[in-house]
């Protein structure tokens, strides 16, 4: 079957436009006939070269931006993962055979595929690790991964895109490969989870209650566990960075579990829980008590650093980024950057992924 993000299907859209297209400019007259069901058929000919046209610029869009993994994902509903997964409790340490199937990226990383299911969650889903070389050095020598010159840097998409997009439309293996070179004391290590694990409900990186869905808990507690795991690793804390939704959630993460997070990176975020009107309203008002970032930061026992990003063209993140420093916050110390022009896009986000990344390996872990 053709998978939505594969080049292949890009081009079987492409090259079905352009054949009906052009068959439809060349035998128009041939297949004309003055009758009702004729009418029918040329009208269904014309609507389907539109919705091929559509559905190719539509995949386009989609790899370039990775909004959508599968078609599942895209008709909203939720990939089945539980048998390929390993428990975020039980993942097998790293060594030399798994990196033989992993991906290769710039400047010697490697970039880690592993389906996870959360033990504290129960969400089964999809996470990359990319590995610098320094760590992969390590690891196919059979030496301890070095803590005191790595960092771990968890990265968060926003609503509703994919993992995918911190590879394909902010290059985010680059980003870490320069950011190595201009500092080359200090590592990163990238861990890119599924933020959105429930189809087309957005779930705003939060645990609902009445047993749904715990996605804080996939993206903190499992996450961690899984990584020092694999890793072999005594538990540290990581710098978190998100985008558009992603930067509320790695505020908001930074804040609730100040014990798993050192720092976060706010691109075009925004500091309340956004959650659609399809949300069921006694959740939603449980959810906004709940997540209530004033709340939240009174119950901290100590102070996080944050770095926000915000756009002026960027209407509502601008807003509620103004918002957010307009009010006392005695437990964040947070750094500003206004980007003067440019939208809510990845084209906006990219330029400061290395300012973003910079800011993370400077601030005490």
């Amino acid at each position: 079957m053709l998978q939505l993000d594969s080049v292949t299907t890009l081009w079987a859209f492409a090259i079905s436009s352009l054949i009906l297209l052009f068959a439809l400019l060349i035998f128009w007259r041939q297949i004309y006939r003055r009758s009702f069901l004729n009418f029918l058929l040329r009208l269904f000919l014309l609507v389907l070269c539109q919705v091929l046209i559509l559905s190719t610029a539509g995949i386009a869009i989609n790899r370039g931006n990775g909004f959508y993994s599968s078609w599942s994902d895209l008709f909203g509903k939720t990939e089945d993962y539980s048998a390929v997964t390993v428990s975020s409790d039980k993942s097998e340490k790293l060594n030399k055979s798994f990196l033989s199937g992993a991906e290769k990226a710039v400047n010697g990383q490697l970039i880690l595929k592993e389906y996870v299911k959360g033990k504290q969650s129960g969400v089964s889903n999809l996470v990359y690790l990319i590995l610098p070389k320094g760590v992969v050095a390590n690891v196919r020598s059979g030496k301890p991964v070095d803590m005191s010159r790595t960092r771990i840097v968890e990265f968060l998409a926003g609503y509703p895109s994919q993992p995918e997009i911190w590879f394909r439309s902010l290059d985010i293996a680059k980003a870490l490969a320069e950011s190595e070179k201009s500092n080359p004391g200090v590592s990163v290590i990238g861990v890119i989870p599924a933020v959105n694990v429930a189809g087309s409900t957005d779930l705003e990186c939060m645990n609902f209650p009445n047993n749904g869905i715990q996605t804080e808990s996939w993206l903190s507690t499992d996450l961690h566990d899984f990584v020092n795991r694999k890793l072999g690793i005594s538990p540290v804390r990581w710098g978190v960075m998100g985008v558009s939704a992603g930067g509320w959630c790695s505020a908001m993460l930074a804040v609730k579990r100040e014990d798993l997070y050192y720092g976060a990176v706010s691109i075009a975020g925004y500091y309340r829980p956004a959650l659609s009107k399809k949300t069921d309203p006694l959740v939603k008002s449980q959810l906004e008590k709940q997540y209530d970032f004033s709340k939240l930061e009174s119950e901290m026992t100590g102070s996080t650093k944050m770095l926000l990003v915000a756009s002026f063209g960027d209407i509502y993140s601008y807003k509620e980024t103004k918002k957010f420093m307009a009010i006392q916050h005695p437990n964040i110390d947070y750094q500003y950057i206004e980007i003067k022009s440019g939208g809510h896009n990845a084209r906006v986000w990219i330029s400061q992924l290395g300012t973003a990344l910079g800011w993370l390996k400077r601030i005490q872990n």
